[in-house]
C-alpha cells in the first residue's frame, strides 16, 4: 500500500514512515509499530483542528494498521504491546551492537552509518512503550555516531572509533544542519515542545506566586478564643476572621439591623426596581441520539450492508483513537458518521 506524502505540519514523522517502509517485507512487527508511533506522534503534534491533507494521511495509516492487524491475528508482536516491545528491543540492540562492532573494527562506510541510524530509529519506535535509561542513551549515541561518521566521510576525514574522547569533543561536534532532514525536523520539534513545557511551568509558577502574595497581603488574621462560631478548634479548618472581636488584626464592618429612615411626602410611593432572576448558565453538551431513535424517521429499521457496518466500526475506532489524545471534536465527528450510517444507511 502506498501512502500520501507526509504533510508539512508533521514532517518529523517522516523518518518513522521511512523505517516502516523498509521493513514491510522484512519484519511486519517493526513496520506495524513504526506506523503506530508515527500516528501517535502526529496526533500529539496537531491536537486541535486538522487540515484535509492531515486527515487523509492519518486515515491511510489507520486503515493500514487495521488491515495488518486482521491479517496477523496470531502474531503476538502485533496483538500484544508487551510482546512487541520485547521483539523490537531485541532487534534494536542487535542492530546497535553490529554497528558498534563495525565501529570498533574501524570499518567506516555508508553501511555503518545506516546501522547506527536505523538502531536509533528503532529506539524511537520503542519510546511509545517507554524504555530504560540505558536504551535512551543508546538512542542518542546512535544518532550522534551516524551523523559524526557521515560528516567525517563527507569531509574526507578518518572517524575515531568509540565515544567522543575527553580531549577532542569539540572537534567531533556535529552541527544540526549536517543531520538528515527528517532528523533535523524531529530535533527542532522536540526543542519547540520542551520550550512550550518550560513556558507553561513558568506561567504556573508565576500564578502560584501571585496567589500567595495576594494571601500574604491581608497580613495577620486572628480570631477571638471565646467566639462560639470560631472553627479554629475544629481539626482541618483554617482560622477565619471574626467581626465581633475588636482586638483582631482584621475586622468586618458592622452593619445596623435597622434600615435608615428616608423622609417621604404624604402619598408618595418609593419605586422599587424589579429584580431580574439569575438564570444559571448550562454547560455545552453534545446531543447524540439515544438507542430509541435509531432507524428511519418513521421508526422502521434500516437494512445495512456488510460494507456499511464495517464503515461504522471503522468510524467508532477512529473516535476511540481520538479520545486517547483528548481530541473530543474529532471523536464526536466520527461517532456522528457512525450513527448516521446505523440510522439512515448513509454518512
Amino acid at each position: 500500500m502506498s501512502f500520501s506524502p507526509v504533510p508539512p505540519e508533521i514532517k518529523p514523522v517522516a523518518h518513522l514512515m521511512k523505517l516502516a517502509a523498509e521493513h514491510d517485507t522484512r519484519n511486519v512487527v517493526v513496520a506495524y509499530w513504526a506506523r503506530m508511533a508515527a500516528c501517535r506522534l502526529a496526533l500529539k503534534m496537531v491536537p486541535g483542528p486538522k487540515s484535509p491533507q492531515f486527515s487523509a494521511f492519518l486515515g491511510e495509516i489507520l486503515d493500514w494498521l487495521e488491515q495488518t492487524k486482521q491479517q496477523n491475528r496470531d502474531n503476538d508482536g502485533i496483538t500484544s504491546e508487551t510482546a512487541a516491545q520485547a521483539i523490537i528491543e531485541e532487534y534494536a540492540l542487535n542492530v546497535f551492537n553490529h554497528a558498534e562492532q563495525q565501529d570498533a573494527a574501524e570499518i567506516f562506510n555508508k553501511n555503518t552509518v545506516k546501522s547506527f541510524y536505523t538502531a536509533s530509529m528503532l529506539f524511537d519506535v520503542l519510546e511509545q512503550f517507554g524504555f530504560s535509561e540505558g536504551n535512551h542513551e543508546k538512542q542518542k549515541y546512535g544518532k550522534w555516531k551516524a551523523a559524526y561518521i557521515h560528516n567525517c566521510l563527507k569531509n574526507g576525514e578518518k572517524p575515531q572509533p568509540g565515544p567522543p574522547n575527553s580531549g577532542a569533543e569539540e572537534n567531533q561536534m556535529v552541527h544540526i544542519s549536517e543531520l538528515p532532514e527528517e532528523e533535523q525536523q524531529r530535533l527542532l520539534e522536540e526543542k519547540r515542545r520542551l520550550q512550550e513545557e518550560l513556558d507553561r511551568k513558568k506561567r504556573q509558577e508565576d500564578e502560584e506566586r501571585e496567589q500567595l502574595n495576594r494571601l500574604n497581603s491581608f497580613g495577620n488574621i486572628t480570631l477571638g478564643d471565646n467566639d462560639p462560631a470560631n472553627p479554629s478548634n475544629v481539626t482541618g479548618y483554617p482560622p477565619l476572621p471574626n467581626q465581633n472581636n475588636s482586638n483582631a488584626g482584621f475586622t468586618f464592618p458592622k452593619l445596623s439591623p435597622e434600615s435608615p429612615n428616608i423622609p417621604q411626602q404624604p402619598g408618595s410611593v418609593t419605586p422599587v426596581a424589579p429584580t431580574t432572576p439569575q438564570v444559571p448558565v448550562q454547560p455545552t453538551t453534545y446531543n447524540l441520539p439515544t438507542t430509541t431513535n435509531y432507524g428511519t424517521p418513521g421508526g422502521s429499521q434500516v437494512s445495512l450492508t456488510a460494507d456499511q457496518i464495517q464503515k461504522a466500526q471503522k468510524y467508532s475506532k477512529y473516535a476511540t483513537s481520538a479520545l486517547n489524545y483528548d481530541d473530543v471534536k474529532t471523536a464526536v465527528e466520527n461517532l456522528q458518521k457512525a450513527l448516521n450510517l446505523l440510522q439512515f444507511g448513509k454518512e
